[in-house]
């Protein structure tokens, strides 16, 4: 498993039916002008068919097969430079599911979005 601010990428067997991606941006900073990318060669994205693919506990944005080691970068989305936010974390080959993670407010009694 690989998490870096809201987004969890966790190993997965097999990946379902999905649409192609070429968007590299997996998820978008809250209100800011940043967000997570997945870099790399050999890196073949896809995007839930069905939004049954969500659960309460996880959300599932986004698929990736991956042949050459990857990189998950926490980038400025106007220029795709470093923000120094988060660490660049390296992924090895392999098949994996996207989530955006969630988190429970005690106060509020409610599930949210992380907000990173």
């Amino acid at each position: 498993m690989y998490r870096q601010g809201d987004v969890l990428i966790e190993r997965i067997d097999e990946i379902p039916t999905t649409k192609d991606c070429t968007d590299r941006l997996l998820v978008r900073g809250e209100g800011r002008n940043h967000a997570h990318y997945i870099m790399g060669e050999g890196v073949s994205i896809g995007i839930p068919e069905d939004t049954e693919n969500t659960s309460e506990r996880e959300m599932v944005t986004h698929y990736l097969s991956i042949t050459e080691e990857a990189r998950l970068e926490h980038l400025l989305i106007d220029s795709e430079m470093w923000t120094e936010e988060h660490d660049t974390i390296r992924i090895p080959p392999g098949t994996y599911k996207v989530i955006r993670q969630r988190e429970y407010d005690p106060y509020a009694r409610a599930i949210r979005m992380v907000k990173d």
